[in-house]
């Protein structure tokens, strides 16, 4: 009954073993050995696309720590414009916050939004990314 199920299967099995059986070994072990090789060749790929991928992790992770001060040397200044820009506003406070010239007004937008909306947004889809591929 089993044949009833999958006719096109038994039907290659039979013609398979029946080539087999006509051409002996000497048919199929060469086809095998292209199958073999072509799967190992396949393996190496994978093989060293990952040990590029995690040189490149090595590699970014190195040098992180050198680019973060450099990093909040740009982000921080135009925070600490803004806030005090908006607390100046805000309170009246008085102080001598100068409003920047109109062609730097967009750059910092950039930045802030960099800084406060983009990098927690990231972080929070990775976070959310490995807890959904954990599960």
């Amino acid at each position: 009954m089993e044949w009833l199920l999958n006719p096109v299967g038994k039907i290659a099995g039979l013609f398979g073993s029946g080539l087999i059986k006509v051409f002996g070994n000497s048919v199929l072990a060469p086809i095998l050995k292209t199958l073999e090789n072509g799967q190992n060749a396949q393996k190496d790929v994978a093989v060293s696309i990952v040990q590029a991928e995690m040189s490149a992790n090595q590699a970014k992770a190195a040098i992180a720590p050198a680019f973060k001060g450099l990093i909040y040397g740009i982000g921080i200044p135009p925070a600490i414009h803004f806030g005090a820009l908006c607390l100046s506003a805000t309170f009246d406070l008085g102080w001598p916050v100068k409003d920047l010239p109109a062609t730097y007004v967009p750059i910092e937008a950039t930045v802030l939004t960099a800084f406060f909306v983009s990098s927690p947004l990231t972080t929070l889809a990775r976070a959310g990314a490995a807890r959904l591929l954990k599960a």
